[in-house]
């Protein structure tokens, strides 16, 4: 049994001695503590290799970055560079730790360099984060592409991806491009919103300069938010004034405009017949003798109510509703000849 233990440890020996550095490599992409306990016997059987150094700071570089980055540390034992900038959101590398990626992932700077399209930049929107500066190369096709997809699609251009571009190393230049291509395409009024944000794009990018186009996109597009609200008569010659000095074009404004203002004058005038009609109505009912017989006998003035029926009559002597009224009254005040006597005509007046 023992002879059994024995060859087995001897095996096992001629394993570890067996192995060598490419392998350990290979073994720490599923292993990484199992690749360091191996190579730490290779060093010791194998102490003037040339090439430990080189793969010990390969396997130690990895051990730095795991233990730093626990949640990457399949990406970083594996060498996966593509699935580890997928999973950059959520982690951020120090500068430091810049030469330990590039021992890890000898391809990064390439990789990196690599990202020469709007696509790449979507599909690897933290780039950045690993410290490994971006140059394009033709900044003049990336600016065009760029603006093609904006107007596909603006809602790609999130957060994340808009910091992206402002990460890049040329990204003024990328931001001059942007401006230059929004100055030479057709103008259309539903599309200012893209052309103001594609503007602001730029400028996060590193644009500068003033544009004339952009102040006055900013300048139409306030207008017809200002033309939501409402406007003192103040405001209303500051917006024509405002309207006047656009050389844009600005059909779709002046239509609004038209109907703002159209229906704002509607509404006055709709107003102006409320206030005459509340200002008049007092008065009217003030002194309308019908309104005021009705206020009297409510209030308990039927005589003086009565007087007042017996004055209309005069005016309107075949107005049956008045004499009833009045006849009512007279029963009210116990006159009941008198109330006999409206009864009478009412009688008289109904068989006519």
């Amino acid at each position: 049994m023992l002879w059994r233990v024995a060859l087995f440890f001897l095996f096992l020996s001629t394993f570890l001695l067996a192995i060598s550095l490419d392998e350990i490599k290979e073994v720490s992409k599923t292993d990484l503590q199992k690749a360091i306990n191996l190579f730490l016997n290779y060093v010791k059987e194998n102490p003037s290799d040339p090439e430990i150094e080189t793969v010990g700071e390969l396997l130690f570089a990895k051990k730095r970055l795991v233990e730093a980055h626990p949640s990457l540390s399949k990406e970083i034992s594996s060498e996966d560079l593509q699935g580890l900038m997928k999973k950059l959101k959520d982690e951020t590398f120090l500068e430091e730790e810049t030469d330990l990626l590039k021992r890890v992932f000898s391809n990064l700077e390439s990789f990196v360099g690599s990202l020469q399209s709007l696509s790449d930049i979507l599909e690897y929107p933290f780039f950045w984060k690993l410290n490994v500066p971006l140059k394009i190369e033709k900044p003049d096709a990336f600016a065009e592409e760029l603006i093609s997809r904006f107007f596909e699609n603006p809602f790609l251009f999130s957060y994340e991806v808009i910091s992206a571009l402002s990460k890049i190393k040329n990204a003024e230049e990328i931001g001059l491009a942007i401006v230059q291509k929004i100055e030479n395409l057709p103008l259309e009024e539903g599309k200012y919103p893209y052309f103001l944000r594609l503007f602001e794009i730029a400028r996060t990018m590193g644009y500068d300069r003033p544009s004339a186009l952009e102040e006055e996109i900013r300048k139409y597009l306030s207008l017809m938010t200002r033309l939501n609200s409402s406007i003192s008569p103040e405001d209303s010659k500051e917006i024509f004034s405002e309207y006047e000095s656009l050389t844009i074009p600005k059909e779709n404004l002046r239509k609004k405009l038209v109907f703002f203002f159209s229906e704002k004058r509607a509404r006055a005038v709709q107003n102006t017949t409320y206030i005459y009609f509340f200002l008049v109505l007092p008065a009217f009912l003030l002194f309308s003798a019908r309104f005021r017989a009705f206020l009297y006998r409510t209030l308990g003035l039927k005589k003086r109510a009565a007087s007042l029926y017996l004055k209309l009559l005069q005016k309107s002597p075949e107005n049956v509703k008045l004499r009833l009224k009045l006849a009512r009254l007279y029963e009210e005040l116990g006159m009941h000849e008198k109330a006999m006597e409206e009864y009478e005509i009412i009688k008289k007046l109904s068989q006519v």
